[in-house]
């Protein structure tokens, strides 16, 4: 007898469940008996034909206490209805799998995975089908704990203050949470997933700090590095981060993949900004401070010292300041000091240098290009700059200046020295009238 010559009256097979005909004995015992999975045929009424002795151990009988009764009876009808569908498939010429959660013989439940298989006749014809289902419990149960763990990273790594990026060997993005999307200004996951991620937007021109970093991970120079990269985004804000990266191996020792732990640090960067601005500038009028000058001038002299050429220095005391300030208030003084900040600025070339040393004095820095007559020349145009009358508060004010210039060489090129030395010429130009301006010298 052939698969397709199973009895469809309901009938049971002979002694011991197996079918007469060429068919091994044996293999066929082997095939239904011992595979360790429950096999049952079952016609296209829905009545059991027959039953391996594992599917029969399921519901505590002998195979032939199974064998001509219906699904419905068998399960009960809350069961049958969760399946009916599936049996509804099958019977249509489907093959259908499904894994459901069952009671197993002990009571305890098991998760099972269930295969129908469309039982057919000589000519094509739908007969029936075949059941057979096999414990996948213990694969059921590590896939939840897998998932678990995936669902508990993936939160971690979505309410972690710091962006997450997992990438392959290539950089291609794995994966990333919410706040890379958030912090790169990337539109979504779908955006970037599989790319490159320096073909990505804002890290696709990402500083060398970065790229030398990651490829240090690519390559196996390195295992984890930390390193900080400024980033422009899309919408041309710059966002400044800190990366701490690490590399995963394969046996092998090839790299393959990449975590990055990204932290914005916009917020640090801006501080810190405005607390070295706030050191080296005058917080009035936005010049450089007397320590940022000098630290400046004595790069200048060290250069001048080391390549040849000269630098002069200005010192510049203003005339008719204090009368301003008794008059007025030091508000409409303060403005005062403003304005002369802006018109020393513009009266200078670009890339000269100039600062408030306190109060009403201020000093210039020229180290390109300076010769005899450039000093004289500025200080001309610093006197007519800060001659023009002022409006300050409804008030009509005017300033006047008064230059020493102290130049190394020929004075020694020590920044005390040629400070002092501004100095009194400043006052000699003091004495000689306003808008003067006089060198110091060489004696």
């Amino acid at each position: 007898m052939t698969p397709n010559e199973l009895p469809l009256d309901g009938g049971a097979w002979p002694a011991g469940g197996l079918a007469p005909g060429p068919a091994d004995p044996e293999m066929l015992d082997l095939l239904t008996r011992n595979v360790g999975a429950t096999v049952a045929v079952v016609n296209r009424a829905q009545r059991i034909v027959y039953v391996n002795d594992e599917y029969a151990r399921w519901f505590r009988a002998p195979p032939s206490a199974l064998v001509g009764r219906s699904l419905v009876d068998l399960y009960g009808e809350f069961n049958y209805t969760q399946f009916t569908p599936f049996v509804q498939r099958v019977l249509r010429g489907e093959r259908v799998s499904y894994q459901r959660l069952v009671l197993n013989p002990e009571g305890y439940e098991s998760w099972r995975t269930i295969c129908l298989s469309p039982w057919r006749g000589p000519r094509g014809d739908i007969l029936g089908f075949v059941t057979a289902a096999l414990d996948v419990d213990e694969l059921q149960v590590a896939m939840e704990a897998l998932r678990v763990a995936n669902q508990r990273l993936s939160s971690h790594m979505d309410n972690s203050p710091l962006a997450v990026l997992e990438m392959d060997d290539q950089l291609r993005v794995l994966r990333c949470s919410r706040r890379a999307i958030e912090l790169m200004g990337w539109q979504d996951l779908v955006q970037i997933e599989s790319r490159s991620l320096l073909e990505l937007p804002v890290t696709s021109a990402m500083d060398h700090h970065l790229a030398d970093a990651l490829s240090d991970l690519r390559s196996g120079r390195a295992t984890r590095n930390r390193t900080e990269s400024c980033l422009r985004r899309v919408d041309g804000s710059e966002v400044h981060c800190e990366w701490f990266n690490s590399a995963l191996t394969d046996d092998a020792g090839r790299v393959t993949s990449i975590m990055s732990l990204v932290q914005d640090i916009s917020a640090k960067i801006e501080i810190s900004r405005q607390q070295h601005y706030l050191a080296n500038h005058d917080s009035l009028t936005g010049l450089q401070n007397r320590s940022a000058f000098q630290n400046r001038f004595e790069r200048s002299l060290a250069e001048v010292r080391a390549q040849g050429g000269a630098v002069a220095l200005l010192f510049i005391d203003l005339d008719g300041f204090k009368k301003i300030n008794d008059g007025h208030g030091h508000k409409v003084g303060d403005e005062v000091l403003r304005y002369v900040a802006r018109r020393l600025a513009h009266a200078v070339r670009g890339h000269d240098t100039v600062a408030r040393l306190g109060g009403d004095e201020f000093l210039v820095m020229l180290d390109t290009d300076v010769q005899a007559a450039l000093p004289e020349h500025i200080g001309a145009r610093i006197i007519d700059a800060l001659s023009e009358p002022m409006e300050v508060a409804g008030h009509a004010v005017r300033v006047g200046a008064s230059i020493g210039v102290a130049m190394h060489p020929p004075l020694e090129g020590d920044i005390e020295l040629l400070m002092a030395r501004a100095d009194q010429a400043m006052y000699a130009a003091k004495r000689a009238g306003p808008g003067c301006v006089r060198y110091a010298g060489s004696g």
